[in-house]
């Protein structure tokens, strides 16, 4: 399961928008184009829903650009994903359940519900704040640093001098899956 392009762009822009705001008073897309290596008008068309949702707002004119459409504090990351991709629903039938005949009575969409509503819960917990304030993220990171891959220069690093069968040199860890992932911290790496 993976998070969309387009949610994970959106998710940048407004980092680096809100980034760049601390030290302009209105930033244009080319400037964020040229921090995230991604076109403007990519960029532009990622605008058109945040801005439907109240997240950005857009200044027009030679010296136009883009505002945050509430202070960082007050936009949740679930915000965000939900504005440029709709609600998170892992199977079609989590929010939208007749279109499946079995919906009252399958176990599996009961997973997918639940994983869905976690995953909502994650994405509310979080600001767009957060994100941007780097003792946020070392605390968070900190707090969350048994997961694989959080820190992933970390893990690279460390495996460039040590490997072992199942810990391949950092070229090659990104195609591990995440159960050979999991073993090379077991083993002590990116911890």
């Amino acid at each position: 399961m993976k998070v969309s392009t387009r949610a994970r762009y959106g998710l940048r822009l407004m980092v680096e928008l809100a980034r760049e705001l601390q030290k302009e008073d209105i930033v244009q897309l080319n400037r964020i184009a040229k921090i995230t290596h991604l076109s403007e008008n990519y960029l532009a068309q990622l605008a058109i829903p945040l801005k439907e949702a109240g997240l950005i707002v857009g200044v027009s004119g030679k010296k136009g650009g883009y505002l945050l459409g509430r202070i960082p504090e007050g936009i949740k990351i679930k915000d965000i994903i939900n504005a440029l991709t709709g609600p998170i629903g892992l199977a079609d039938c989590v929010n939208s359940p007749e279109v499946c005949l079995n919906y009252s009575f399958c176990e599996a969409r009961m997973i997918w519900t639940i994983l869905s509503g976690r995953i909502q819960e994650i994405l509310d917990e979080f600001t767009l704040a957060d994100l941007i304030d780097k003792d946020k993220v070392n605390a968070i990171r900190k707090e969350y640093s048994r997961m694989a891959f959080l820190n992933p220069d970390l893990v690279l690093a460390e495996s460039d001098t040590e490997t072992t069968d199942i810990c391949p040199p950092a070229k090659n860890r990104l195609k591990l899956n995440v159960r050979k992932q999991n073993n090379c911290l077991n083993k002590g790496f990116g911890k």
